[in-house]
């Protein structure tokens, strides 16, 4: 066998093994015993006041996550908070959640920073997020967003494709969401005093958003 032949066959040997893994592991996918209950999420607290709202269903029909909640709320000195969290109860193979890295440039928004964020939620307790600022035609906006699944919080999208590939393996499910918060920024407003005011608004909702998706840690 030329070199050149053992080369093509090495590569099927390798196709085979890997599709006959992916059937193996989508025939032996572990369901969630529960999905997520976002009504554990107040609408109305002391400090702000929330409405549900909805994107059009061409959006939900390309998001293809299985429930979501999309609020805004205005807190008592005016501040106004986009809390968009989407559920998928598997992860399908070949189709991932929608990163708003990748999404953002088709709805028109432009992405003018993004980086890793270090947020305490509470005294000895972070979490990293995305830290980004976009911007369309008429402002800009803070977005911080970041992924859960049955290991944990993750931030980056290639962490999530290796969180899917480990569940899958030790046969836990595959679920996982997306948070996402979005702040309209003031014209010529300063992003690290957003960021402080978005964060005040995390430390508030993040336990019941914990507790509304049933990853339990």
């Amino acid at each position: 066998m030329t070199g050149n032949g053992k080369k093509a066959f090495v590569a099927i040997t390798l196709l085979v093994l890997l599709g006959g893994f992916g059937t193996y592991l989508r025939s032996h996918q572990t369901e969630p015993d529960r999905g997520p209950d976002f009504e554990r999420i107040p609408i109305e607290t002391e400090k702000y006041f929330g409405t549900e709202h909805r994107f059009s269903e061409y959006e939900y029909e390309v998001l293809q996550a299985d429930t979501s909640t999309l609020r805004m709320y205005r807190s008592d000195n005016g501040n106004i908070y986009w809390l968009f969290i989407a559920y998928f109860s598997s992860q399908k193979y070949g189709s991932q959640i929608h990163s708003p890295k990748h999404c953002l440039p088709g709805g028109g928004y432009r992405i003018l920073s993004i980086e890793p964020y270090s947020l305490e939620i509470e005294p000895g307790h972070s979490i990293t997020v995305n830290r980004m600022m976009i911007a369309d035609q008429r402002r800009k906006e803070l977005m911080m967003y970041w992924f859960e699944t049955r290991s944990g919080i993750l931030h980056d999208e290639f962490g999530l494709k290796l969180d899917l590939m480990k569940n899958a393996v030790t046969l836990l499910p595959t679920d996982a969401a997306i948070c996402r918060l979005t702040m309209p920024l003031p014209q010529d407003g300063d992003f690290d005093e957003a960021t402080a005011t978005a964060t005040k608004f995390l430390r508030d909702f993040y336990p019941s958003i914990k507790t509304a998706l049933p990853f339990g840690h």
